[in-house]
């Protein structure tokens, strides 16, 4: 990576990178929401099962980011997220044969794949490029992936609403942009990452492996950053999951559902490299934390309400807090490990926080169910604002020493 760290802002690499992981992220976002939760409600799924079907693409992050990560340290990068760029490719189309809502729980599981192997490789990748302006390079790489989450269910909504309700093409369309997202994917040099040599024993393989892993586990501040991280991915995820479907109970269209979603991710995107930035120079803790308040706000509000405005502002809160969390904890994660450890960490970080976001479904699908949308909500949004107050008490930032030019 010497060679990346004279290279511009903006190098080649680095702006494919951007434009990969919009395309994935697009590709991969509108066939969680709205599509997921819209087509199990429609086949039948009650709350619960509903959540499930919606987490089931996390829990496959839970168990294999950890390992991917790793593995990338070793193999290097790109092979990693090569994987995850055939899975983008092809998970949309196995959507079309559907005919009952527990059929879509082993292609859901089947397409957390996709990121669960791209992702941690990606983030370690960017982080690698320039430590000086983590911050900054993973605020605008998440931005870049933010307009694929922003288009992903506004563009969902829209196919269905001037469709009337067709999933067919929605998860045709899916699958063509996650195809473009692998050809880009294929234009990415090698990374030079070190790898094993073909002569390197499987035994040495998982020696590193096993080392890289268990130095990121006993670093308690990344392992309390990502916990904090997967509090507040249980609001993410019960937004995903069950914000379409409070969103038609208060007689909104699709056409309503892209314009909420719409407002979250531009939010979203426009704070992630302002924050970004802003964390390089005042501290990750204080951004962090004005993020994560954000989000409990936004997300305990939304229920008590039915206007589109009204909606589409507290989404956009919750979006801006999401935006404003997301580069400082990557680049907290970063700064706390060594440099040949970044996969690990950000597999280890990716995994903790999968737990979240696979939770706030299935969590949010119960309480849903018990107690409807408004205590369901609140009881996430408490979760979140202690995710915040843990972090405030017990993760202190190191303490980095400025480059000599």
């Amino acid at each position: 990576m010497a060679d990346e760290l004279k290279t511009p802002l903006f190098s080649r690499s680095f702006v494919t990178l951007c434009a990969v992981g919009f395309l994935g992220r697009l590709s991969y976002e509108m066939a969680r929401s709205p599509l997921s939760p819209l087509l199990a409600q429609k086949l039948g799924a009650p709350p619960v099962i509903i959540g499930l079907i919606v987490a089931s693409v996390t829990i496959t992050g839970i168990f294999v980011k950890l390992p991917s990560g790793a593995l990338s340290d070793i193999f290097g990068f790109r092979r990693l997220m090569l994987v995850g760029g055939v899975v983008k490719m092809v998970g949309p189309f196995l959507y079309l044969p559907v005919n009952a809502f527990l059929e879509l729980i082993p292609i859901r599981l089947f397409h957390g794949l996709a990121t669960a192997t791209y992702a941690p490789a990606a983030a370690a990748w960017v982080a690698a490029i320039d430590p000086k302006n983590r911050a900054r390079r993973l605020g605008i790489y998440s931005a870049a992936e933010n307009i694929g989450v922003l288009l992903g269910p506004t563009f969902g909504g829209l196919v269905l609403y001037y469709t009337l309700n067709d999933f067919s093409l929605a998860y045709v369309i899916s699958g063509v942009i996650g195809t473009l997202a692998f050809l880009g994917l294929l234009s990415l040099p090698s990374d030079r990452q070190a790898r094993p040599t073909p002569k390197a024993e499987n035994r040495e393989i998982l020696r590193r492996l096993r080392t890289g892993i268990l130095e990121i586990l006993h670093t308690r501040p990344i392992i309390l950053t990502s916990v904090m991280e997967s509090f507040m991915f249980l609001g993410i995820g019960t937004m995903q999951a069950f914000l379409p479907l409070y969103v038609i109970s208060v007689h909104q269209t699709t056409l309503g559902i892209a314009v909420i979603f719409a407002a979250q991710g531009a939010a979203s995107l426009l704070s992630r490299p302002t924050m970004g930035d802003l964390s390089d120079r005042i501290g990750r803790k204080p951004v962090i934390l004005i993020g994560l308040i954000s989000c409990t706000i936004g997300l305990a509000v939304i229920p008590h309400l039915e206007s589109l405005v009204g909606l589409a502002l507290m989404s956009a809160l919750f979006g801006f807090g999401w935006g404003s969390v997301t580069p400082s904890t990557s680049a907290l994660i970063a700064d706390l490990c060594k440099e040949q450890q970044l996969g690990s960490a950000m597999g280890v970080f990716g995994s903790i926080w999968d737990t979240g976001h696979a939770t706030g479904p299935i969590l949010a699908g119960i309480l849903v169910g018990a107690i409807g949308y408004g205590g369901a909500f609140g009881i996430v949004a408490l979760l979140i604002l202690a995710g915040a107050a843990l972090f405030a008490v017990a993760v202190s930032e190191p303490r980095l020493v400025p480059e000599v030019a």
